[in-house]
C-alpha cells in the first residue's frame, strides 16, 4: 500500500482528517483528538478502557516510549487535574497540531518508522469524557503506589 493509498484509506474509510507530509501521513487534530502518554500508563489505561468499551484506536511510538490514543474530539479536563496529568506524563494534543500516524501496510513502512497500531482504526472513536474519566482513574489507582508516576516522570 502506497503512502497515497494509506492517506485515502484513513480519510475515506476512517474519516480521519489527514494529509501527506514528506514520507508520513499526518492527522490534523480537531475532529479527532489525540492523547499521548508513557507506555506503562498507556497499557494500564487500555486495560481499563477495553471492558468498558471506551477504547479506540491506539498506536505505539517506540522512539518516544509513548502510546497514542485517538478520541472523538479533543478531550478537556478540569484545570485542577492539569498537574496530575503533567506529572503522569500525559499530553492532550491541541487543536491544529499534527501527529504522524503509523502506516497501514508493513510493505510500505519506512525502516526508520517504528510506529505501529496496537488497536487499529475501525472501531468507533471513544468519547473524550469517559476516556478522561478512565485515564484519571488509572492515574489515581496506579499512581499512588509510586511505580507508575516514577516511570512516567523518567520518560
Amino acid at each position: 500500500m502506497t503512502l497515497r493509498q494509506n492517506s485515502v484509506t484513513y480519510r475515506e474509510m476512517y474519516r480521519f482528517p489527514v494529509a501527506i507530509m514528506g514520507t508520513e501521513v499526518v492527522l490534523r487534530v480537531g475532529a479527532v483528538g489525540v492523547v499521548s502518554m508513557p507506555d506503562s500508563l498507556g497499557a494500564r489505561v487500555q486495560s481499563l478502557l477495553q471492558p468498558a468499551q471506551h477504547a479506540g484506536p491506539v498506536f505505539a511510538d517506540p522512539d518516544t516510549g509513548r502510546w497514542v490514543f485517538l478520541t472523538a474530539g479533543i478531550p478537556t479536563c478540569d484545570p485542577a487535574y492539569g498537574s496530575l496529568l503533567s506529572e503522569a506524563g500525559v499530553r492532550i494534543v491541541e487543536w491544529g497540531e499534527q501527529v504522524a500516524l503509523p502506516l497501514l501496510s508493513e510493505s510500505s513502512k519506512p525502516t526508520s518508522d517504528e510506529r505501529r497500531w496496537l488497536w487499529p482504526p475501525g472501531y468507533e472513536l471513544p468519547q473524550p469524557g469517559p476516556f478522561v474519566a478512565e485515564l484519571l482513574g488509572a492515574i489515581h489507582r496506579f499512581g499512588h503506589r509510586g511505580d507508575l508516576r516514577g516511570r512516567a516522570l523518567a520518560g
